[in-house]
């Protein structure tokens, strides 16, 4: 199993039977890495004050990829590239910071979202489309 970065699409989908099963085995190979961008938009859906808490120290247990001016200038590029087929307004900007930030480390990028599919059809890069 190669590093992995997880969209919130997939975290929104912990509790499938089959989401669980490849967020678990990834974390305890400390294979699961995530950015700044990602954790802040998981946290908008924490529950309470404590939630937020307990969530933020499980997510920063997780390996993490600096948002790099490099990795900034790649997001804007793949939204360029995008552009060129319409699709640039489909994908968010947390979207395309996780996909330059798991390209910039060779990563997967597992997701339950077209938007990721648009976005690797520009890229190339390795992605998987995790739970329903």
């Amino acid at each position: 199993m190669k590093l992995v970065v997880a969209d919130t699409s997939v975290w929104a989908r912990e509790r499938q039977a089959r989401v669980a099963s490849l967020l678990s085995a990834a974390i305890q190979a400390n294979l699961v890495a995530t950015t700044v961008p990602l954790t802040l938009e998981l946290l908008r859906s924490s529950r309470s004050a404590a939630g937020l808490v307990f969530d933020a120290a499980r997510y920063d247990e997780l390996r993490q990829i600096e948002i790099s001016a490099t990795i900034a200038r790649r997001a804007r590029e793949i939204q360029r590239l995008l552009s060129w087929r319409g699709y640039h307004r489909g994908p968010s900007a947390v979207d395309l910071l996780a996909a330059a930030a798991a390209e910039s480390v060779d990563a997967e990028l597992w997701h339950c979202d077209r938007h990721f599919e648009l976005i690797a059809e520009v890229t190339g890069q390795p992605m998987r489309r995790v739970g329903t």
